[in-house]
């Protein structure tokens, strides 16, 4: 299903044939855990760059995100400045997928999710909010237990500068020119590397 290209973020780039409803790459699972509720597991390795899940679904305003309650919240993902991708289909793999202040996978796009790094059979799939989300209700205290934790995750945590170096190359495009647009207003109040 997936062809690669040769560069994009110095990893392969996906040409990604359409995809009708949210896609999670073989080999994932969910797990129940006491501390971390409902998170995704992987049974197989994924190298740097390969796909891990794929959203899919139609797009809604923040005014009618707003409107929705807290559980389906939980459920959007941010693909734009107030924009939200909302999918009626029954829970999938990836829509467990848990935050992490120490994520393994980040954005191709808006919509899809690859690996960071090589991630080993075993390890839980995660990605940091704070590189696709902006909104007023993504707020939580965060319980992740990595090295990294901020403790909690707040709608601006793209401008940290750690998020930013953490993170270079593999924010969603809305959030990436946040980023850009800061960085040019006052490039002394970040440290993103160029």
């Amino acid at each position: 299903m997936w062809r690669v290209s040769p560069t994009f973020h110095g990893v392969p780039e996906p040409e990604v044939q359409y995809v009708e409803s949210t896609f999670s790459a073989e080999g994932l699972y969910v797990v129940q855990h006491p501390h971390f509720g409902r998170h995704v597991v992987t049974s197989r390795a994924f190298n740097e760059g390969e796909v891990v899940a794929v959203w899919r679904g139609y797009e809604i305003s923040e005014s009618e995100a707003l409107a929705l309650q807290p559980a389906q919240q939980e459920q959007l993902l941010q693909v734009g400045m107030g924009r939200f991708l909302v999918n009626d289909d029954p829970l999938c793999t990836a829509d467990f997928i848990n935050h992490s202040c120490e994520a393994n996978c980040g954005f191709l796009d808006a919509t899809t999710l690859a690996a960071m790094r090589r991630i080993e059979p075993g390890e839980s799939i995660t990605f940091d909010y704070a590189i696709s989300d902006s909104n007023s209700f993504v707020a939580f205290e965060c319980v992740c237990d990595s090295p990294a934790c901020r403790g909690s995750l707040r709608s601006d945590d793209w401008r940290l500068p750690d998020v930013q170096r953490r993170y270079a190359g593999w924010f969603a495009p809305h959030i990436q020119q946040l980023i850009d647009g800061a960085t040019n207003a006052s490039p002394a109040t970040t440290n993103r590397p160029r």
